[in-house]
């Protein structure tokens, strides 16, 4: 009875929205990552032409990795009130790498299978 203690604990505490908001951040920063590396990678002149191309990629990659570690940060943050912080940081930080590739990697795929359906 003390895991559903714990949970209805959690529950009552926000802890749950607060996972979720985390999570939810993460992505959408993992989702621009993903734009930005795209568009990298194409080397195509976008902006009419005002921006070279592939700065307009990185500005993005860098607008990405700012969002992806300022949440890394805060959640690091609050997993060092934690007892078992060091574990629980390492296995964050490996989680959010890991996501991360996977991502970008999915929205590679994705786009290339698009580009393959349009031909």
């Amino acid at each position: 009875m003390k895991p559903i203690a714990s949970l209805n604990n959690a529950l009552d505490n926000g802890t749950t929205k607060q996972i979720f908001d985390h999570v939810r951040n993460f992505m959408i920063g993992a989702f621009i990552l993903a734009i930005g590396t795209t568009e990298f990678r194409q080397q195509e002149n976008q902006f009419f032409d005002f921006i070279p191309p592939g700065y307009a990629g990185l500005g993005v990659i860098g607008f990405a990795g700012v969002l992806i570690l300022l949440n890394l940060y805060d959640g690091i943050r609050r997993i060092s009130k934690s007892k078992y912080h060091l574990s629980l940081t390492l296995g964050l930080v490996l989680l959010y790498l890991f996501l991360s590739v996977r991502v970008v990697e999915m929205a590679w795929d994705f786009r290339d299978l698009a580009e393959n359906v349009a031909l």
